[in-house]
């Protein structure tokens, strides 16, 4: 077993640690569909940066799962790429449950 494997184990049994970690993997998940979908839709992460004043840096951190971008960051980012954020939201928790 892996030492990742193994961290993952002691993480997942300790219940706050685990509580955490779903959150972040959730995170996750949303940061990778976000990306998926501005790819599949053929913008650019340049297109989303001009067209809601967010910088390329925060658009690339928002789809790396690299910051912490606020609410009023992540509805723009969706709406540039044609996406309500709470449908988005919507579809991924029946998606999960």
């Amino acid at each position: 077993m892996s030492i990742l494997n193994e961290l993952e184990k002691e993480v997942l049994n300790n219940s706050e640690s685990k509580y955490y970690y779903e959150i972040e993997q959730q995170v996750n998940e949303i940061s990778k569909v976000l990306r998926q979908i501005r790819i599949n839709e053929n913008i650019t992460q340049i297109h989303i940066a001009k067209n809601t004043g967010l910088s390329k840096q925060m658009v690339s951190k928002i789809e790396c799962y690299n910051g912490n971008p606020t609410l009023t960051t992540l509805v723009k980012y969706c709406d540039c790429i044609g996406v309500n954020l709470l449908e988005l939201l919507k579809t991924y928790l029946n998606e999960t449950q």
